[in-house]
């Protein structure tokens, strides 16, 4: 079965975000770690002791990750 022009446009669109990075995860023997591109972190004001939140679908994979920010007095 072919796929049509449309439909490969589709699956290969490119997505919809301000800032798009990679990081590149790394391990220290217990936890897999993941540094924050400064842009990233410049933009969302990510600070020591903000906590990031993930969100898992299992059966799609799909992710949605929110930044919990420190309160402070």
């Amino acid at each position: 079965m072919a796929i049509t022009k449309e439909d490969l446009n589709e699956l290969i669109k490119e997505p919809d975000a301000d800032i798009d990075k990679n990081s590149s995860i790394s391990s220290d023997g217990k936890n897999l770690l993941t540094r924050l591109p400064k842009d990233i972190v410049d933009d969302l004001k990510i600070k020591k002791g903000d906590k990031i939140r993930w969100l898992i679908k299992s059966d799609t994979k799909e992710i949605k990750i929110e930044l919990i920010k420190k309160w402070e007095k």
